[in-house]
């Protein structure tokens, strides 16, 4: 290395010399030789991150987290599952640096961030889906939009109506995008979306509202066609939640999940890449939801 030469030249110069200054400066060779031999504590593939997801993702990150670290095995992830409010009042409060939101910063939000948080970026991850699940064995196999609507508003009333708590990007996804903040009338709010599915597989005529990927590996429920009409089109259309309709929109209660990050070269960064990149959007698209940010082939899963 340089500095040894430089530091072995001046020992062989000077080697009688006892002038302080001179003592000072090897000491500062010396530590410069180690300083650049030291690996860094952390980059973006190695090191420490506890990296918060909303619960509707939960099973696609941890499938994500397994194969990042399979393949960068000196880091370490630790997923923490919260509601889409804890997630973000963690990134507000600096607890968390990574969160995966099932859905994006409000415009309150936003303001906050910018005035307090100005390093935090929110980035596109992938499109998911609210869902309508009914018990396996009920005949029905399909539901109106206007009709859920209804339900919710307490304008119908042949299903009895469970979504999870105030706090979660589900409840957020009815409350303001399907409702447009019109108040939920006789609807049973749970704890989570798990609760959720366990109350549609214990009766007959409930329906309940979750994520997309909180199916995963559930039985004992089905989804709901869920049907809108079309411009041009004298009559109702209905959709599946396929990959296909996600990416193109088509389906009705589709929403676009969101990576909100507050770092800059750490683990955090470099999972937030992964996720973004091919291998992160090829894992989206085999778990049956919609690649945002690259273009993969995209192989559906039968659920039905």
């Amino acid at each position: 290395m340089v500095y040894s030469e430089l530091l072995l030249q001046y020992l062989k110069n000077d080697i009688q010399m006892k002038n302080f200054s001179k003592i000072l400066l090897i000491v500062f060779f010396v530590a410069l030789i180690f300083a650049s031999c030291k690996e860094p504590q952390e980059t973006a593939t190695k090191g420490y991150l506890k990296c918060y997801v909303d619960e509707s993702l939960y099973n696609l990150i941890k499938t994500e987290r397994d194969t990042f670290i399979a393949q960068y095995p000196k880091s370490k992830i630790d997923l923490v599952k919260v509601t889409a409010r804890e997630g973000i009042a963690a990134m507000l409060n600096g607890e968390a640096k990574l969160f995966i939101s099932s859905r994006n910063l409000n415009d309150e939000e936003k303001s906050f961030f910018d005035k307090t948080k100005p390093g935090i970026r929110a980035l596109k991850f992938c499109y998911d889906a609210v869902v309508p699940i009914v018990k396996e064995n009920e005949s029905a196999k399909q539901i109106k939009l206007d009709d859920l609507k209804k339900l919710l508003t307490g304008q119908l009333n042949n299903y009895k109506i469970f979504i999870p708590e105030r706090n979660s990007g589900v409840y957020e996804f009815v409350k303001t995008i399907m409702l447009e903040n019109k108040e939920l009338v006789n609807v049973s709010v749970v704890k989570n979306e798990d609760e959720v599915i366990d109350k549609v597989k214990s009766s007959k005529n409930i329906l309940g509202l979750v994520g997309l990927n909180t199916l995963s590996g559930v039985k004992g429920v089905k989804i709901l066609d869920v049907g809108r009409s079309l411009k041009g089109i004298d009559e109702i259309v209905y959709y599946y939640p396929y990959v296909a309709y996600l990416v193109t929109e088509n389906y009705p209660l589709q929403r676009l999940t969101t990576i909100i990050i507050n770092d800059v070269g750490g683990v955090a960064s470099g999972f937030a890449t992964f996720l973004t990149f091919n291998k992160g959007q090829e894992i989206v698209a085999k778990s049956d939801l919609g690649p945002a940010t690259v273009p993969v082939k995209m192989v559906q899963t039968n659920r039905r």
